[in-house]
């Protein structure tokens, strides 16, 4: 087996950002923000601008796309980055790639000269919730329904970029 390379997506990489993002939306639908067909549907001038907003990392093994996060800085935030679109293929799973992938964007809000990295998790997604707590994000206590699935609520989770 190869080692896992962790890549930060430019514009010219849209098809893979296109690829990941549809398989995650196809993995798991509702838990993600959007529609598996009508993101389909995005011809290439929009996946490009898509890929080239804030940052997209992906892990490839053995040049195959396995993972992907993102990163962008809402408007509604304060200037906190916004981790998200964490996704890791079903048979990678287990092995440390979402940890990298989450590294990766938090590396690039330090960068940027950003000093909080925020995102949004599904209560009760304990798998999620055990990797943000290991790599020191923490409940903030700011908590919504799911806009897609009323059922599910999810809180945000928040990192100091100094915090370990």
């Amino acid at each position: 087996m190869s080692p896992v390379v962790i890549r930060r997506l430019g514009g010219g990489d849209w098809r893979t950002w296109r690829r990941l993002r549809l398989a995650a939306l196809a993995d798991a639908p509702g838990i993600f923000h959007g529609d598996l067909e009508e993101e389909r549907a995005y011809d290439e001038g929009r996946w490009r601008g898509w890929t080239e907003e804030g940052v997209k990392v992906a892990a490839f093994d053995a040049d195959a796309p396995v993972g992907v996060a993102a990163g962008r800085v809402p408007a509604d935030r304060a200037g906190a980055v916004e981790l998200f679109g964490m996704w890791v293929r079903p048979e990678a799973r287990g092995g440390g790639i979402a940890e990298r992938l989450a590294l990766e964007v938090v590396a690039w809000a330090r960068e940027s000269g950003r000093s909080r990295v925020e995102l949004w998790v599904i209560s009760g997604n304990s798998p999620a919730e055990r990797l943000y707590r290991r790599l020191g994000f923490h409940g903030t206590g700011e908590h919504e329904l799911h806009p897609h699935d009323p059922c599910l609520r999810k809180y945000v989770m928040a990192k100091g970029i100094g915090e370990r």
